[in-house]
């Protein structure tokens, strides 16, 4: 038990990184409501709002078009879900050298 509380904070941030590399779909809507992009559009008042106004209209294929298009669960869904299990790899192997190699 004492090498779980010694190393919280790794196993914490180990175990929530590969659960993000293993099933990012379950993280990929909270990250995109989080931003702002709605199932229905941008949300009014929001980070995603604020960028459609400034670069309207929005270039097709772009990255705002990828995202709000993962929002809904178009096309820009299996982009967003890999870019985020990629994520997840890189914390994963940035816990491990935080705990081997940060002290």
């Amino acid at each position: 038990m004492d090498v779980i509380c010694e190393n919280k904070r790794f196993i914490g941030f180990f175990l929530a990184s590969g659960l993000i590399s293993i099933r990012p779909q379950l993280f990929t809507g909270v990250f995109l409501g989080v931003l702002g992009f709605g199932t229905l559009g941008p949300v009014g008042g929001s980070i995603a709002a604020a960028v459609q106004s400034m670069i309207t209209p929005v270039a097709t294929g772009g990255l705002f078009a990828i995202l709000q298009s993962a929002a809904m669960d178009g096309y820009g869904a299996a982009k967003v879900h890999a870019i985020m299990a990629l994520g997840g790899v890189v914390g994963m192997g940035l816990a491990v050298i935080d705990r081997f190699h940060g002290n």
